[in-house]
Order: structure tokens, then sequence, then C-alpha cells
């Protein structure tokens, strides 16, 4: 790393599907055992976020499993008002240069180099509580992203995201 990336926020809404099974508790959205999560690794509690309707739908695809369609699923599309400060964004050249990142949004793809980065700043004293990526789904759109919150920085869940609401369902039936 060269020098220090800007620090960014972003207060407005986000974001994310999750399972249509039951009530949504927030706090089960934070992930820290997942083996295939593309900006942490197992232990390091994590709430992915996307920040438009479109990335939400397309990130819940992209976790699918390709058996998954066989039996009928359903997803609700949750829209958060989330207020996070503290973001460094990846999307931003000038902030990867800060980092002496030079490779491009598609390296993000390789899940230990993401993983590394977010280690790497995560582990920095100072207060980067999480970042803005370029979506997988998106790449060739780095516009369109995921807000990826480092919560033993960012806080309780309920300090970060301040209402939510239902605003769609999909339903994905036998095939």
């Amino acid at each position: 790393m060269t020098s220090e990336p800007e620090r960014v926020g972003h207060r407005g809404p986000a974001f994310r599907c999750v399972p249509d099974n039951g009530p949504v508790e927030l706090d089960a959205l934070v992930s820290s055992d997942g083996d295939d999560d593309r900006w942490n690794r197992p232990g390091q509690p994590t709430l992915y976020l996307a920040l438009d309707p479109g990335v939400a739908l397309a990130e819940a695809g992209r976790h699918q499993p390709a058996s998954a369609g066989r039996e009928p699923a359903c997803q609700r599309l949750l829209r958060l008002d989330v207020d996070a400060a503290d973001l460094v964004d990846l999307r931003d050249p000038a902030s990867l240069a800060a980092l002496g990142i030079d490779r491009g949004p598609f390296d993000f793809l390789d899940r230990e180099w993401a993983r590394a980065v977010a280690s790497r700043l995560r582990s920095r004293s100072g207060s980067v509580a999480g970042l803005i990526v370029p979506s997988a789904a998106f790449l060739d759109d780095p516009s369109r992203g995921n807000l990826v919150l480092f919560m033993e920085r960012a806080g309780e869940v309920r300090d970060v995201v301040r209402a939510w609401r239902q605003v769609g369902r999909v339903e994905i039936a036998g095939i």
C-alpha cells in the first residue's frame, strides 16, 4: 500500500434478497462462516448489500445452486436504509492506486485475491468499516456494485441499517 485511500460513506438505500421462509432477521444477514464469500474469510463477520435492486437479484441468482430449480423457491427483495461511513470504494481508480492495486475489476473474481485485499484493509489501523466493490454480476458496469461491511468495525446491524421493507418477491417455480 502506498498511501491512504479516500474514505467515503453510503447513506441511502441498499438491497438484499433473502429466502421467503419466515420472519426477516437482519442479524442473520451477516455472513461469518461462509467458505464461498468473496470479501471475507470464515470467522470475519461481513454484511453484503447491493447498491441497486438489479444487482441484488443478479447476486441472488449467482448464489442459487444449479440444482435448486427442481423445487419451488421464493426470495424477498428487501430495501434497507443504510448509513455507513469509512468505506473504501474499490471501483474508484484513485483508491486502487492509493492501495497499490494495479489489477482491474475482473481480477476481483479471484476469490483469494479479493479476500487478501479485504483482509489487508480489515487489519489496518484506522477505521475502514467496509468496501464498495464492483458486482461480480456486472463487471462490465462498475457503477453497479455492492456494499461489503466489516461488522467488527461497523458495529451491530442496527447501527448501519436504519429501516427496511420488502419491495418485491421473486418466485422460481419447480423446473
